[in-house]
């Protein structure tokens, strides 16, 4: 369940959210299973849309968005995997539109299907700002 905060900053109250974070670092997005998921955490927010199936294969888009750090050091293709359900996970199978530097960043990225199929997708995005994974969740119909 996420904490929502708030503080005073010269005059203005600024309001946000704090989303749990799990005794092996893992953070988990907010929501189960909505096309877009966020996760914020370690000064970067991470947001995923799954597209559904775009030429048959899952793929989703990816925005790395910050105001403190420089977001150029990270490698799509190394931070983000698709988990099949029974432990493994596989890299992206092409990374596409990648654009942005510094403080946002943003790329499409497609996988393909496990087999057998799924019925829960899991996508994972590792080491950014810090936080060992973050996971994103749909179920699948």
């Amino acid at each position: 369940m996420p904490m929502r905060f708030g503080r005073m900053v010269s005059g203005i109250f600024v309001a946000g959210t704090l989303a749990f974070v799990g005794m092996e670092g893992r953070l988990a997005a907010q929501a189960p299973s909505p096309a877009k998921q966020s996760a914020a955490g370690g000064g970067v927010t991470v947001a995923v849309t799954f597209l559904k199936e775009r030429t048959g294969a899952p793929t989703f888009q990816v925005v790395l968005d910050t105001h403190s750090a420089n977001l150029d050091g990270y490698r799509f293709e190394e931070i983000v995997r698709l988990r099949d359900g029974r432990g493994g996970e596989g890299a992206p199978a092409a990374v596409e539109d990648a654009k942005g530097s510094g403080h946002h960043r943003e790329a499409t990225v497609r996988f393909t299907w496990p087999e057998p199929r799924l019925q829960t997708l899991e996508l994972v995005v590792k080491g950014v700002g810090g936080v060992p994974e973050r996971v994103f969740r749909w179920g699948l119909q």
